[in-house]
């Protein structure tokens, strides 16, 4: 439990400001109006891993991940979104505390100037340069924006760089020193499902979880019998996953399968991969079929305690929440719901511990989101 999060304060970052989290659970719901801040929540705590190296505020750049640069975003933009906004002073900052009693302070700072840069190498980093058109580019000067960034850790400036406006090319300097707080954290995206990427050989490596995700499965195909690896001789780790079912007469890879049963694979052998470390859920319910929610989400919870896995789970959806909450009554003192909403302070919380929420709901009409 010594990589797990007791307490966190988040006093800005993108949208958030002044967000307390305290006697955080091992499973935790986060709710609340669309764009309170819940995905925000996630990333915070997926910068924990080592929020001194600027590569991990690069994965959080939602719309600056690899394909969406290509698409036109700069790692520029992407960098600068997450600041407030509406604040002339651009920081990022946040106090975490782990359940080992280890205390730490992570701020982030930008600012933004203009300097004098050549054509050519603010084309190179723009991702326009090519080498036969370097003799048509001119030795002259431009005047753009660049932005200054630096990271501190309790106060100690940890790591310096900068980005220049446009730019669409951007690799980080190394960090002089890693600080790894936590030293595994899972983030699951609302849609990765869609994009077949899974963790599946990690569960594959645990026979007894196994047996029991496929008996889950059988919410999603009552015929499943397995699922296996199938190597392609010809492209080395480019084989496939497939599932063999009595419905098919050949097992078919899983990328067939619906979404609901992708999600629930994904979810199932995310636990896995993040044992003994931290897991982010992001909108946890997308794809799931109401029918299998309870069966999916219990193996969820009750393997999260087993692995001794943390998890952080976001929702906006009623039906869903209530599922986890009632869907393993031995692992529900180990919950908490909190409910953000905005207001004249910056973001608020309401926290209730897992049977509060049960009792709020279901006796007193309170609704949780």
């Amino acid at each position: 439990m010594d990589n797990h999060i007791s307490d966190i304060y988040i006093r800005s970052f993108r949208g958030i400001s002044n967000l307390e989290l305290k006697d955080i659970k091992l499973i935790n719901i986060l709710t609340g109006d669309n764009n309170g801040g819940k995905t925000s929540v996630l990333e915070i705590i997926q910068s924990i891993k080592n929020p001194c190296d600027f590569r991990t505020w690069r994965s959080l750049i939602r719309r600056g991940e690899r394909i969406s640069v290509i698409r036109g975003m700069s790692y520029y933009e992407g960098f600068y979104d997450l600041f407030d906004i509406n604040k002339e002073e651009k920081t990022i900052e946040y106090d975490v505390c782990l359940i080992n009693g280890q205390k730490y302070n992570v701020k982030v700072m930008a600012e933004r100037v203009e300097e004098e840069i050549m054509e050519k190498d603010l084309v190179k980093l723009q991702g326009g340069y090519n080498a036969m058109d370097e003799d048509s580019l001119q030795d002259n000067f431009l005047n753009v924006s660049k932005l200054n960034l630096k990271t501190f850790l309790d106060g100690n400036e940890m790591m310096e760089d900068s980005l220049y406006e446009g730019q669409m090319r951007y690799i980080p300097e190394e960090v002089k020193e890693d600080k790894n707080f936590v030293e595994k954290i899972v983030y699951v995206s609302p849609i990765r499902h869609a994009e077949g990427n899974f963790y599946l050989s990690q569960i594959l490596a645990y026979p007894e979880m196994y047996e029991q995700m496929l008996q889950v499965l059988k919410e999603y195909d009552e015929d499943i019998i397995s699922i296996n690896y199938d190597d392609n001789e010809r492209r080395i780790g480019k084989g496939t996953y497939k599932i063999l079912s009595k419905s098919n007469k050949k097992a078919l890879p899983l990328n067939v399968y619906g979404d609901g049963m992708k999600k629930a694979i994904l979810l199932m052998s995310a636990v896995i991969a993040a044992k003994d470390g931290i897991l982010l859920l992001d909108e946890f319910e997308t794809a799931i079929h109401t029918s299998a929610m309870n069966k999916t989400f219990k193996w969820i919870i009750e393997s999260c305690k087993k692995l001794n896995v943390q998890v952080f789970m976001t929702s906006h959806s009623k039906e869903a929440i209530d599922k986890v909450l009632k869907c393993s009554p031995e692992c529900i003192d180990d919950m908490a719901v909190y409910t953000l909403y905005k207001d004249s302070e910056g973001t608020s919380v309401r926290r209730l511990d897992g049977k509060m929420a049960i009792e709020a709901q279901d006796e007193m009409g309170l609704e949780l989101r």
